[in-house]
């Protein structure tokens, strides 16, 4: 079963990455130098891979003091976009060729995954559960918000919230805060204009051709363009006129040239992660391994969900990478990682010894442990 999954998460993955390099060559076409933007994004790839066989190669449970010199560099980091990045587009992401916010989710789910399985049962108390869990997001949370990025900060709190109930933090105590961020973003709705204007846009798109909903009606016009067997590799027009086809609307590009067969190919490998990572969660051999699984497995696939979500209107418009396509030194090499970790905890599971029948020194494994005294 683990075997299988792996499999079929290394192949869904490698397919998504190798279409990745593919159709960033064919949207970059008329660019001056179209090999610039695939060599840069070959190199943070190969360099995503390495981390990938490195972080695999290990056992994971030899990342938890290893989470708090990530968090650290990732709060730093995050600082210094604040202060140093350029602003682009009215938001400060970048620094010093990175992107911040990607260190941050993995530096949030190494440290979450680490505190919950070193806590136990102290998990179900509200000063560990909560107060301690909350303590640890907030910092990289607010700093994300700040930016701004309200999509990455909101898949951020939804990765937390997730992780604190799976490390045993009881329902009561996460419904008032999740209710509080459910309350502070439908006031953000109502009282931001960008926000509302967002919200109408989605809603009624055709009212905003040249404003917030030109971006979605170009894509759904790649879409239909590309039909079931599209115009061919390098043969789309459309795309060049979807806004960041590079990068979050990389799905309209391959619906316009490869057509339905692949856009549902692509949505059905999100699927296939989904599954696998779920199964190696499930059988994780302890808590440390069963966070850390669900934790990248949720990434991944709300991030995924979001992102096809927004492309087809189903969704409002919020910028958000497509995993493993879209075009980001800084995405593609965090969400290697992130496969790297699941493949660290399915190779625990595969090789993992079968319990023996004799008695050794830490007991019979067939008896009940004696009660603590």
């Amino acid at each position: 079963m683990i075997r299988n999954a792996t499999t079929a998460l290394i192949l869904a993955v490698g397919s998504l990455v190798a279409l990745s390099l593919t159709m960033l060559l064919s949207a970059t076409m008329l660019d001056r130098d179209p090999s610039a933007g695939v060599f840069n994004q070959t190199v943070a790839t190969v360099a995503g891979l390495v981390a990938l066989v490195t972080v695999a190669a290990v056992d994971y449970r030899r990342t938890g003091r290893l989470s708090w010199w990530v968090y650290a560099l990732a709060i730093v980091l995050l600082v210094l976009v604040l202060v140093h990045g350029r602003p682009i587009k009215g938001a400060r992401r970048w620094v010093f060729g990175v992107q911040p916010s990607e260190l941050g989710k993995l530096a949030l789910l190494l440290t979450l995954a680490h505190f919950g399985a070193t806590r136990g049962e102290q998990m179900r108390r509200f000063r560990t559960g909560i107060l301690g869990g909350g303590l640890i997001a907030l910092p990289i949370f607010a700093l994300v918000l700040v930016e701004p990025d309200r999509g990455t900060a909101a898949l951020l709190g939804l990765m937390t919230l997730l992780m604190l109930l799976l490390a045993g933090v009881r329902w009561i105590f996460v419904a008032p805060p999740a209710l509080l961020g459910v309350g502070l973003m439908t006031a953000v709705v109502f009282f931001s204009p960008m926000a509302s204007n967002r919200i109408d846009a989605w809603l009624h798109p055709e009212n905003h051709r040249q404003g917030a909903g030109h971006q979605v009606l170009k894509s759904l016009y790649a879409f239909a363009a590309g039909g079931l067997d599209g115009r061919g590799l390098g043969q789309g027009t459309l795309k060049y006129r979807v806004p960041e086809v590079e990068t979050d609307f990389v799905l309209p590009a391959i619906g316009e040239e490869l057509g339905l067969p692949f856009t549902l190919g692509v949505v059905a490998a999100y699927l296939v992660i989904l599954v696998a990572g779920s199964t190696i969660a499930s059988r994780a051999p302890d808590r440390h391994g069963m966070l850390l699984a669900a934790g990248v497995t949720f990434l991944i696939a709300a991030q995924a969900s979001i992102n096809i979500g927004v492309v087809t209107g189903v969704l409002p418009n919020k910028g958000m990478p497509l995993p493993f396509i879209s075009r980001g030194g800084s995405s593609i090499a965090v969400m290697l990682t992130f496969v790297g970790i699941l493949l660290s905890v399915a190779r625990q599971i595969t090789e993992a010894p079968a319990p023996r029948r004799h008695r050794s020194v830490f007991g019979d494994p067939e008896e009940e442990p004696a009660p603590a005294r």
